[in-house]
């Protein structure tokens, strides 16, 4: 999207690259919005308009005293632990049973707060507040992310965590899923 300035549009391309090394075909596509969503059985997601200008981002966190996705590394978690919705959304992984085993039901209502459990080992750390605990296709999303992320050894991180049973989960259904079209 010629919208989105120079700095953004090189991360979309960094996830691209990233998702294309692990042999998926399904790159999502991305536009500009109020904020960061994936619609239901789209392959997309949503980023919001601030990040398409450093104004528009000194804007935001004058108003709202911060600015989601505004460095780096921050927006290379949020982008990956999008398209884990993404391709969530784009094969129905949610469907599966052993995807409702080890996450939980993507039909239970988002709580309206939760409370983290900071000493938890039952789900991965990607984005801040332990978002993974949050509701069950957050915890999917944040679990793709961590896989993703090339810079991070989840299997050595991730060792003695219950965790990982997601993170060998997500590793064996993408495998399954990265050559065939949604």
């Amino acid at each position: 999207d010629a919208s989105l300035r120079v700095e953004m549009r090189s991360q979309i391309a960094r996830l691209h690259r990233e998702l294309t090394a692990r042999n998926i075909i399904a790159l999502p596509h991305v536009w500009l919005s109020e904020e960061f969503f994936t619609p239901d059985k789209t392959l997309g997601f949503a980023v919001p308009f601030y990040l398409a200008h450093p104004r528009l981002m000194h804007l935001e966190r004058s108003q709202m005293l911060e600015c989601e996705g505004a460095s780096e590394a921050e927006c290379r978690r949020i982008l990956r632990h999008e398209a884990g919705h993404t391709l969530d959304e784009a094969y129905g992984l949610h469907a599966r049973p052993r995807y409702r085993q080890l996450f939980g039901n993507p039909g239970k209502p988002y709580p309206s707060s939760y409370s983290p459990r900071v000493d938890s080992r039952a789900h991965v750390v990607n984005l801040s507040g332990w978002y993974a605990q949050s509701h069950p296709v957050e915890d999917f999303a944040e679990t793709f992310a961590v896989w993703l992320n090339t810079y991070v050894d989840w299997r050595t991180k991730y060792k003695t965590w219950p965790a990982l049973a997601k993170l060998e989960y997500v590793d064996e259904i993408v495998r399954e899923i990265a050559d065939c079209v949604p």
